[in-house]
């Protein structure tokens, strides 16, 4: 397929839709159960561990100033592996970050389910096909539609945050947040540190959605230039809001109240809540979790269609994938890859299947982050080669890194993602060795699709090594790739 035979998509969103998308993702169903999960295990400790988790997201929001202003195409994360540091690693730049959206959508429906019954009772499994399946068809009509519903959602959800964080606030104990590292006698906990390192790992979720903003480069309004601003602003408000929900939790409930049978309280931060605020707020903040896993949702499926589709433009991903719908101008068959596996999924986690529980959910969460931070292993790689490899890219970006900054980030970014994927391995090994076992799997099609296409006398490696004629567009120091 040739850069002229696939069609591009013209509808553009402006940087508060994007803004909206942004938070959309970052702050989804996680911040409303997450925190409680962690509190159960390692008690006021994740206080300090939601500001470990700050650490990986300034690394990785200024990896991507830098890559998403120099390049800013659709499928980002595809797009930097693949150009900047191999074909083989662009590959697994879709396929690390499908296999984690797939877990999250999973996760985010069922977090949806626990809270539904606070105002209506539903099935959960109805519940679960109910927040897939309309935002998968908002998704389907067009990106507008998506970010228009997402403003409205965002606001929503802010306003939730802020009700449980001043309800915690009024209500605050400060012996709560001692001693900091306790277990049911007071005592450190028995496992050492090994808690505080998961929660850490963990409660990086909510700062994630940031990468997002690197998928949709093609549908933004003068991406180069409002990639930077959609994260400064975004992320700002994500991290005050997030870092305050969790001083509220353990400010105003003793941890010992969040744990129930050995595991952490159903219903996150509305049953946390309860005897702290009154009914409508507590009410108030049910329903913000039911729009978080609706704008997590909504824009999961914006963002990593990009990624699918990207990739099939270079046929590494069968090209039956880029096709853009006529009349809705969305990656239509890419949205069905996407969205569809999870609905095939769901019945075996849930109520049928017999799996629903805490740890389940648990499990789902560290699966995503693990992909995450594989994939910001390469983009850390990407970044350091950006110089050599695109160097009037790097030279005219709008938001350039001096080169010694760049080379921390880069370092910073591999590093820490090493080090979180160690500690996931050493909390939860299943969850990594799910995600390599989805890498083994992914590099023997690699390898298929890599020799068909040879045996036909193409080159998919290097194709998958430059960048297409529209997205050499707008280079003010002329196409270098």
């Amino acid at each position: 397929m040739s850069d002229d035979e696939f069609k591009l998509i013209h509808e553009r969103i402006g940087p508060v839709a994007a803004v909206a998308l942004l938070i959309g993702t970052a702050v989804g169903m996680s911040i409303f159960i997450v925190p409680t999960q962690m509190a159960a295990v390692a008690g006021p400790s994740i206080v300090l561990a939601i500001l470990l988790s700050i650490v990986p997201m300034v690394l990785g929001i200024l990896l991507l100033l830098q890559l998403g202003g120099a390049i800013p195409v659709a499928g980002g994360v595809y797009v930097y592996a693949s150009r900047l540091v191999g074909p083989y690693w662009g590959f697994l730049g879709v396929v690390v970050p499908v296999v984690s959206v797939w877990a999250y959508l999973l996760f985010a429906a069922f977090g949806f389910a626990q809270y539904v019954p606070v105002f209506v009772d539903l099935p959960t499994l109805a519940s679960v096909y109910l927040l897939l399946g309309l935002f998968l068809a908002f998704n389907y009509v067009g990106v507008r539609v998506a970010a228009n519903v997402q403003i409205v959602l965002v606001c929503l959800l802010l306003a939730s945050m802020v009700t449980f964080i001043v309800g915690g606030f009024t209500s605050l104990e400060p012996s709560n947040y001692t001693p900091m590292f306790p277990d049911g006698d007071g005592e450190p906990f028995a496992d050492g540190l090994a808690p505080f390192f998961l929660a850490a790992v963990t409660l990086y979720i909510p700062f994630q959605g940031f990468a997002m903003i690197i998928e949709i480069g093609e549908e933004l309004e003068n991406p180069a230039k409002n990639i930077p601003r959609v994260l400064a602003v975004g992320m700002s408000l994500v991290a005050v809001l997030t870092i305050g929900v969790v001083l509220a939790l353990i400010g105003a409930v003793p941890w010992e109240r969040i744990v129930e049978d050995g595991e952490a309280i159903e219903g996150g931060l509305a049953a946390a809540g309860e005897g702290l605020m009154p009914g409508w707020a507590i009410a108030f903040v049910a329903l913000g979790a039911l729009v978080a896993a609706a704008t997590t949702a909504n824009t999961l499926f914006t963002s990593y269609s990009r990624t699918i589709m990207r990739a099939a433009r270079d046929d590494i991903v069968p090209g039956y994938f880029s096709a853009i719908h006529d009349r809705f101008h969305t990656p239509h068959r890419a949205l069905a890859l996407l969205g569809v596996p999870p609905l095939l999924v769901a019945p075996l986690i849930g109520p049928f299947g017999g799996l629903l529980t805490v740890d389940v959910l648990d499990w789902l969460v560290t699966v995503t982050v693990t992909g995450i931070f594989i994939t910001f292993i390469f983009s850390g790689v990407a970044l350091w080669n950006l110089p050599t490899v695109f160097p009037q890219r790097y030279e005219y970006s709008f938001y350039k890194l001096p080169r010694w900054l760049l080379k921390v980030v880069a370092v910073g970014n591999v590093v820490v993602s090493a080090v979180f994927v160690v500690l996931v391995a050493a909390s939860a090994p299943s969850a990594l060795a799910f995600q390599f076992g989805c890498i083994g799997l992914a590099s023997l099609f690699y390898v298929y699709r890599i020799r068909a296409y040879e045996r036909a006398g193409e080159d998919l490696r290097e194709k998958m090594s430059l960048l297409h004629k529209h997205e050499a567009i707008g280079d003010a120091g002329g196409d270098d790739g």
